[in-house]
């Protein structure tokens, strides 16, 4: 059961990674260059107010964390965030294969 539902959300994840990347091509065709949504520009316009909260959080905990985490982590783009977990979670719900023996050695 819990195999299923890590199936069913890594297969949200990857359709979302895949409609990131469709809107950040079709945005580029559009503007004549390329435009790439990045994870602070996509949770900014998502979720402001959840946003500004984790900025306010990390800033008042540690601001020597906020920088890393502002270039590194949220400078990924959308697409490939969102595609990376789902194939993540995908790889953690694959089944493992059982040592079969046929015959004893």
């Amino acid at each position: 059961m819990l195999r299923l539902l890590t199936r069913f959300l890594a297969q949200l994840l990857l359709a979302g990674g895949f409609i990131a990347l469709i809107v950040d091509g079709t945005r580029s065709i559009a503007g004549g260059r390329l435009a790439v949504t990045s994870m602070s520009t996509g949770l900014s316009e998502l979720f402001p107010a959840l946003y500004a909260g984790l900025r306010a959080s990390v800033s008042a905990r540690a601001q020597w964390l906020w920088d890393p985490v502002m270039t590194g982590v949220m400078a990924i783009p959308v697409s490939l965030s969102l595609a990376g977990l789902g194939a993540l979670f995908i790889l953690i719900s694959a089944k493992r294969e059982a040592n079969r023996r046929y015959w004893r050695p």
